[in-house]
């Protein structure tokens, strides 16, 4: 898992999402941390602009753990061509 990716779903969740950062741990589910469908939204246009890259919807889900959503963020960016 990227520390990258990781640090940018925290550091949203915690900044934006007023999830506790005590409570943000791998093993926090998206659901659990009081992110419904709508904020999922929100939350992917925000780390689109944080991270640079598409975070399509659907990519992100409520029952992800944060590690499971920094894996699939990573895939993602692994997927997509870089803009030179």
């Amino acid at each position: 898992m990227s520390t990258t990716h990781y640090t940018a779903l925290v550091d949203t969740l915690t900044s934006k999402f007023d999830l506790p950062p005590d409570e943000a741990t791998p093993q926090t589910s998206l659901g659990g941390s009081a992110v419904d469908s709508l904020a999922l939204l929100e939350l992917s246009l925000i780390l689109e602009e944080r991270l640079g890259f598409s975070v399509p919807e659907g990519a992100l889900h409520t029952g992800q753990s944060l590690q499971e959503a920094a894996e699939a963020l990573e895939t993602l960016h692994a997927s997509q061509p870089t803009n030179a």
